[in-house]
């Protein structure tokens, strides 16, 4: 009799799932329905449960089945991790990682930093998802998670900080030269401020006086979960906006926007990578997050 193991009874049990019977399961994996059937029969012999319910006309997977299919996925999925680490793939690394990076700083910054590394690891695939809001790295399956954040509350995670950016007050001079300058962060209230700010969040900026926070409440003239629009309205004369340094220090140093409130800083923003606990690190990750360690330190 044919040994079928029990790694090759969850890839065709996964085929069974996602082509819906057992003879479109052969056809994909170019074998007899026959053999279909005896893997599955063997899997389940194996798990000691039924994964089908079925008849000549009908097939259902059970609840055991649709719980093998999520635990099949993972077990395959870390079988290919395991192959490629373990294959000459780590002279040529090749694979894809899916990460997920804040929106305007994988907007501006992202591009410039993997260039070099996209010509260094051409086989490497990147699957890159930009969002504002905390992905969970866990139900999501992300490989690696960057984040923008002051404090990190996630345990269960291995967390890095890669390095930190600095918020700048600013405005457009012919805003300034039409409205004034504010002295203190108290007298924003008194200007249109362009706020960045995600939903759920209160409206507010928050600056150091001495080794005090300082907390200002404002009812911006306009609010946006995007940086990058309210940096194109700054530039506009429309508002005071409270912004990431690189964003704006190009244009500072230009003199399209002018920094205020020097004395009044707020603490400056972390950028961390987030990673599973419990998931091997595949070779190609751990290439990516020393290139980004290194080549992000000290920006």
């Amino acid at each position: 009799m044919t040994r079928i193991n029990q790694l090759e009874s969850i890839r065709v049990f996964k085929a069974v799932v996602e082509c819906g019977s057992f003879s479109a399961a052969a056809q994909r994996l170019n074998v007899s329905a026959a053999w279909v059937s005896k893997s599955i029969e063997r899997l389940e012999n194996q798990l000691n449960t039924t994964l089908f319910t079925r008849s000549t006309r009908y097939m259902q997977i059970t609840e055991s089945g649709e719980r093998c299919y999520t635990q099949g996925l993972a077990l395959l999925k870390q079988w290919q991790s395991l192959q490629e680490d373990l294959s000459t793939s780590q002279e040529s690394p090749k694979g894809k990682l899916r990460i997920s990076v804040p929106m305007t700083w994988g907007l501006s910054e992202l591009d410039r930093v993997l260039a070099t590394f996209m010509n260094e690891y051409p086989d490497i695939q990147l699957d890159i998802q930009l969002s504002d809001q905390h992905v969970n790295v866990m139900e999501e399956e992300f490989d690696l998670v960057l984040r923008l954040t002051h404090q990190l509350a996630d345990s269960a995670l291995l967390c890095k900080k890669i390095t930190s950016y600095q918020h700048i007050i600013c405005a457009a001079p012919d805003y300034l030269n039409t409205h004034g300058i504010p002295n203190h962060p108290k007298k924003l209230v008194d200007h249109q401020c362009l706020m960045y700010r995600l939903p759920g969040t209160p409206r507010k900026w928050q600056f150091k006086e001495g080794n005090k926070a300082l907390d200002v409440f404002l009812e911006p003239k306009v609010e946006s979960n995007n940086s990058r629009l309210l940096h194109s309205m700054l530039l506009e004369n429309h508002g005071i906006g409270l912004m990431l340094d690189f964003l704006v220090n190009d244009d500072i140093s230009a003199g399209r926007l002018v920094p205020i409130l020097q004395a009044f800083q707020p603490t400056p923003i972390g950028l961390y990578s987030l990673r599973p606990k419990d998931r091997r690190t595949s070779y190609r990750l751990k290439l990516l997050h020393d290139y980004l360690c290194k080549n992000l330190k000290g920006t």
